[in-house]
This record gives structure tokens, C-alpha cells and sequence, in this order.
């Protein structure tokens, strides 16, 4: 007959399989997301692809290139309201107001970016300048629509079309 050889593990062995197990169940469950190399710089390249169209944008209405940066503290969607917000009822005013929301979206992404990069400077200042950006359009859109009311008062350049 053949005789069966049991292996046994030490109990030195048992507890180092043990500790092993319980250290990689930890690490699975670990709230601290792991930084994947190169994703820092991936969001990034969204923040720019995301600043180049506000530029774009900018340029392509004839509107100077960059904003003149100011540190806004309030949020992107309190920046984008008008303080007597009304409908656009001109296309030109649709097409202002429509930009402006374009502009704040992107912006609203740049910042949301740059809080997940937390510190990071390039970011913060894209971020600032997207949200001048905004401020800007929501300005042109809120003077172009209290404009376009009858009896209202009229923006000193009411005679030129909106920029």
C-alpha cells in the first residue's frame, strides 16, 4: 500500500499566509485613491482643452483673449446669474446668453479639476481665469437683456450691437 505524506505548515507559516491575506484586504478597501501614473497630467490637458475654447470663444466674438483676472470667491453658478435675470428675447442676446453659458460650463469643469488637483497652482489659475471668463459673459448677457426691455435703461453703447 501507498502511504499518504501530509504536509503540514508551521503555525509561523499559517500566520504569515494570514497576515498576508488580512494586508491585501486592507489595501483593497482603502478610501485613499492610489494616483494612477499620469493622471495628473491627462487632467490637466482637459483643464487647457477646456481654458483654449474659452479663449476661442472669446477671440471669435472679438472680446480681448484673457480676461483681466480677478479672484472670484463666489462659485461658477452664483457668477453666472444676472442680478434681474430676464429670457433674451433678440438673437443677438441668445447668441451672448448662449455663450455665456458655454463659457461658464467649461468653467464650472476647469474648477471642479482643479479642486481634485488640490494645490496646484497652474490649475488654480486657469481656474480663476475661467471664472473671470464667466463673469465676463454673464455681464455682456445681463446688460444685453435688460437692454432689450422696453423703458428700461439703456447701456451707455446701446446704439452698437453687443460685443
Amino acid at each position: 500500500m501507498r502511504s499518504r505524506s501530509r504536509i503540514y505548515a508551521s503555525p509561523v507559516l499559517w500566520g504569515l499566509l494570514l497576515g498576508a491575506a488580512v494586508g491585501v484586504a486592507m489595501g483593497a478597501c482603502s478610501t485613499t485613491p492610489r494616483p494612477v501614473p499620469g493622471e495628473a497630467d491627462m487632467r490637466k490637458q482637459e483643464i487647457q482643452d477646456l481654458w483654449m475654447q474659452i479663449r476661442d470663444w472669446r477671440v471669435g466674438h472679438n472680446w480681448s483673449a484673457e480676461p483681466a483676472i480677478r479672484t472670484f470667491g463666489a462659485s461658477v453658478p452664483e457668477l453666472r446669474k444676472c442680478k434681474a435675470p430676464r429670457e433674451p428675447s433678440t438673437e443677438t442676446c441668445q447668441d451672448i446668453c448662449t455663450l455665456r453659458d458655454a463659457i461658464c460650463d467649461n468653467a464650472q469643469d476647469i474648477c471642479r479639476i482643479a479642486g481634485q488637483l488640490e494645490g496646484d497652482a497652474w490649475a488654480d489659475e486657469k481656474c480663476k481665469s475661467a471664472k473671470a471668463s464667466c463673469k465676463e459673459a454673464t455681464q455682456k448677457c445681463c446688460q444685453c437683456t435688460a437692454a432689450e426691455q422696453p423703458g428700461s435703461e439703456a447701456p451707455a453703447d446701446r446704439g452698437r450691437p453687443p460685443a
